[in-house]
């Protein structure tokens, strides 16, 4: 395959004086960094992963978004946008072959994203109004204690900024939108800066839902678009065997054909990173508002980006241009132009829109980004001057595209992406330095996070975290519900209680009785099967269940596990009601299938209302509750107020994986985990609804979690509490101190 470079050249581009010493720089800081850090690319790979899903978000930590939005706004971008024009340009100049050498540089470079995320967040500066104020200018001069150098970093990344981050994305939405969705002149370029505009100026916490959407939306339709347009025109075979052929080419073997092709895959490996915005400094301004106590925690996640552009995306869009014979410039060319110019299609709208999607994302974040730099170098006065230019630098970058189309291409390519390398000179240089400050924090992360890199158990969390759960749960409760034959419904069950060693002698019914799984797991048990303790004040155990966690509210936080809280807030959702238990007492009940699964109250009381959160549907087993931050509060619960002689209790209902609905017996309105799912809170004003200690409450379709919460000098926890250990429903737990109200009788 012929080798295109002096070509490019030729024709005013980007050459090998710039391209070569920018990879050479970024692969030995690379290197530099992966060395000193113990290669976290691979120790801790699935925690990133795990980390970017949400499985450990902490609300309560300081920051603005969580670490997904910081991700979608610090590298949307390069995601989709940049990892295309990169493996395009690098398919220009070394062929397919030049693909094999993205992916064996990408796995060093990865933690230099590691390390600028992770500065920018120890060094993130917080403003009175609550703003965090962050990226390498920041980490700079607090660190390295040179202000000259900073400052010398943070004007040349306001060009970059301004040619580069302003440019290409506007290049591809104005392009896709007069070409593809034949939307003339200025009216899209105009349209997509006042959203722009709207998004960024709303702050970072706007940026970030935003980015959130449309990255979300742009993966979803970008998929279907490649299903649609593209999908099964040559064998993944055939196209990795010519990545592989290419890459060893028969005339490297000669030194002077080994030396020229190290030349092209320098340059073609360079044009991808510089394309992706690695080493630039960008993402790491985004980073700083992260909502963490751990700067390492968001840099293992900032390192995946390298990774999803590399080994994703960027195969991906080189199989689509493989596939199309459009390897070469001229071919790619063609290719893009029948591509915009085909007749509108589902498929084609869908690639378009995904596209325009990003590219607004793009601009958001370099938008962002250069607000940070901006407000350091001379305040409010020059972020309002820079807002100004931003604009009028993509507008005008859509005017040129408009009137001139693609002679501007070389120039703008040209002059861009030679400032984005002045630019990432001193910050590697910066990000070399200071490695041994991201390790320290990456140890701090690990040690007191008590965080391990078990790669099983954690791609087992991302795989729950990917999976969409509700449905599953859903289908699981429909499948619950389904009368088969009783000559295969009474084995199915029979092998259920096996497995689950489950007690049939307190059922209230014979097995072969049951016509569903559901009915036998909500099963009745028979009357004598427990007994209510008596005692006046006494506690009693809502569910048959092993005790999970137990003990007092210390200010808002509930121990979900060692080194794990939550919020009492965030659980029960009613801050007029939360505050009520601040400094009170709690106890976890964990529900295993061989369960009895109806829920009593604990105490007698009145029924004050309740509050419903449709939330995600994790499985709440050891694993789960041990790595998942604030699961209780991330999954669907119900919780009941209830008002008894001697303060409030709330009964808290915590759905999970499997749990086809959680329902009440004092309500049959209320639906949990139905198709569509609103937040709902409701006050019994206007009806007195009393229930007795050990009446039923509610019940579970398949088992999950209770939390009881107790007011605070209201209650003492019963000496008979024992961790780990199984109680069963209206056993003691507990004794109320002082009756404080009298309610009528049953």
């Amino acid at each position: 395959m012929k080798n295109n470079i002096f070509e490019l050249t030729d024709f005013g581009f980007l050459g090998q004086d710039i391209l070569n010493p920018y990879f050479y720089l970024i692969f030995f800081a690379g290197l530099v960094i992966s060395i000193r850090l113990g290669f976290p690319q691979f120790r801790f790979f699935f925690l990133g992963l795990k980390i970017l899903t949400g499985n450990m978000d902490e609300k309560g930590s300081k920051g603005q978004i969580v670490h997904s939005q910081s991700f979608f706004a610090g590298v949307g971008s390069s995601l989709l946008l940049g990892s295309f024009l990169g493996t395009a340009l690098a398919l220009m100049i070394g062929g397919i072959g030049a693909l094999f050498w993205i992916w064996v540089a990408a796995i060093f470079i990865m933690p230099v994203r590691f390390v600028s995320s992770t500065l920018s967040i120890r060094f993130r500066q917080k403003l009175p109004s609550g703003r965090y104020l962050s990226g390498p200018v920041y980490f700079i001069e607090k660190a390295l204690k040179a202000k000259w150098l900073s400052l010398s970093f943070g004007i040349g990344s306001l060009f970059t900024i301004l040619f580069f981050g302003a440019t290409y994305p506007m290049v591809a939405i104005t392009y896709i939108a007069q070409k593809g969705l034949l939307i003339k002149g200025m009216a899209f370029p105009i349209i997509a800066s006042v959203i722009l505009v709207f998004i960024v100026l709303g702050g970072i916490r706007r940026v970030g839902k935003t980015a959130g959407y449309l990255a979300i939306s742009g993966i979803v339709l970008f998929i279907v678009s490649y299903f649609l347009l593209f999908y099964g025109k040559n064998s993944g075979l055939g196209f990795f065997s010519a990545v592989f052929s290419e890459a060893f080419r028969i005339e490297s073997l000669t030194a002077g054909g080994f030396f020229i092709l190290m030349k092209s895959m320098a340059s073609s490996t360079g044009l991808f990173f510089l394309s992706t915005e690695t080493g630039i400094g960008k993402s790491a301004g985004v980073s700083g508002s992260v909502r963490t106590d751990y700067p390492a925690k968001h840099g293992l996640v900032s390192m995946l980006s390298t990774f999803f552009e590399a080994f994703l995306v960027s195969p991906l869009f080189a199989y689509i241009l493989f596939s199309n014979g459009a390897i070469g410039m001229e071919d790619q060319l063609a290719f893009y132009s029948s591509l915009l110019s085909n007749p509108l299609t589902i498929g084609s709208m869908c690639l378009y829109i995904s596209l325009l999607a990003f590219g607004i994302l793009s601009l958001t974040g370099w938008f962002y980004t250069g607000e940070q730099n901006s407000y350091y170098i001379l305040g409010d006065r020059l972020s309002n001057i820079y807002r100004i230019l931003f604009v009028i630098t993509i507008l005008t970058t859509a005017f040129l595209i408009d009137k001139f189309g693609g002679l501007m291409l070389p120039y703008l390519f040209n002059y861009s992406f030679t400032l984005a390398v002045i630019t990432s000179i001193p910050l590697l240089v910066s990000l070399i330095l200071l490695s041994k400050t991201a390790r320290v924090e990456l140890k701090k992360f690990i040690s007191e996070s008590g965080m391990k890199y078990e790669i099983i158990q954690d791609f087992y969390l991302v795989l729950l975290s990917i999976l969409p759960k509700n449905l599953i749960s859903k289908i699981f409760g429909i499948i619950s519900m389904l009368r088969l034959p009783r000559f295969l419904m009474i084995p199915i069950l029979k092998a259920f209680a096996k497995t689950y060693k489950v007690n049939l002698d307190e059922a209230e019914l014979e097995i072969q009785e049951y016509n569903s799984l559901n009915q036998f797991f909500t099963r009745a048990l028979r009357a004598e099967a427990r007994i209510i303790d008596s005692a006046a004040n006494a506690l009693v155990s809502p569910v048959d269940a092993r005790i999970s966690a137990f003990g007092d509210i210390k200010e808002k936080s509930v121990i979900q596990a060692k080194g794990i809280d939550y919020s009492v807030s965030e659980l029960i959702g009613v801050e007029r009601y939360a505050k009520d238990f601040i400094n009170g007492k709690f106890i976890t009940f964990y529900l295993s299938p061989q369960d009895y699964h109806r829920i009593h109250s604990p105490f007698y009381g009145k029924v004050l209302g309740y509050y419903y959160e449709p939330g995600k549907l994790f499985p709440v087993n050891e694993l789960a509750v041990l790595n998942i931050q604030s699961l209780f509060p991330k999954n669907e619960r119900l919780i009941t107020f209830l008002q008894t002689e001697y303060g409030k209790v709330a009964v808290v209902k915590v759905g999970a994986s499997n749990v086809g609905k959680i329902r009440v017996t004092y309500d049959n309105n209320i639906v949990t985990n139905s198709w569509i799912r609103f937040s709902k809170e409701h006050d019994y004003k206007d009806i007195s609804i009393l229930i007795d200690k050990g009446a039923e409450l509610g019940r579970f379709e398949m088992g999950s979690t209770v939390i009881l919460i107790f007011e605070k000098d209201t209650m003492d926890l019963s000496p008979k509490l024992t961790l780990n250990e199984k109680t069963q429903y209206g056993n003691e737990i507990g004794f109320f101190r002082k009756k404080i109200i009298n309610l009528p009788k049953n």
